[in-house]
């Protein structure tokens, strides 16, 4: 019991205690890592490594690009057997303090492959599922928090919309996706 208040203690401290007094600057770099998880249709999740890197002007604009790696899906239908995602775009901020909550868009590609639907080579007989480049687009809105001169916090909703496109049926990589993740601010 006393260790379970000790890590409790070491985890909640560096969030509430603040080295100095929350400082607009003309500038400053965001990066960050976190994991996130996605929500597709029939019952289906996907897991997610997200990293982003973003720069925040007076802390309200942000230019921002994030990158999620596909590490599997879950569920009663898992769709695809890969599905990076890049995507680069602009975040509002609503209030310039240690507390930011946000909102922004995004487009970018995803790295997809089919899991479900794969076409029969002529040639070899075996069926293939191709990697293709898609376009995709994303609508995000999420919570930073600055704890420390250095340190950050976010969560993240996002809906993505986008088609895997190959040689067979499009498949949607629609997905309502939450993250969260601890980064670093300069």
């Amino acid at each position: 019991m006393v260790m379970k208040k000790i890590l409790l203690l070491l985890l909640v401290v560096p969030l509430i205690s603040y080295s100095q007094e929350f400082e607009v600057k003309d500038w400053r770099v965001n990066t960050a890592l976190g994991f996130s998880v996605g929500f597709l249709t029939e019952n289906t999740r996907s897991n997610n490594v997200h990293g982003l890197i973003g720069v925040l002007f007076k802390d309200k604009i942000e230019l921002r690009g994030d990158s999620y790696y596909f590490l599997n899906n879950i569920g009663e239908r898992p769709r695809f057997s890969k599905n990076h995602q890049i995507m680069a775009g602009a975040f509002y901020h609503f209030l310039s303090q240690k507390f930011q909550p946000y909102f922004g868009l995004q487009t970018g590609v995803a790295f997809s492959q089919s899991s479900e639907f794969g076409a029969i080579n002529a040639e070899t007989g075996v069926i293939e599922y191709k990697i293709t480049v898609n376009p995709i687009v994303s609508v995000a809105g999420g919570l930073t928090l600055y704890a420390q001169k250095w340190f950050m916090i976010f969560v993240e909703a996002r809906q993505n919309f986008g088609k895997h496109k190959s040689n067979v049926y499009p498949i949607y990589l629609d997905e309502f996706r939450l993250s969260f993740g601890f980064g670093f601010t300069f």
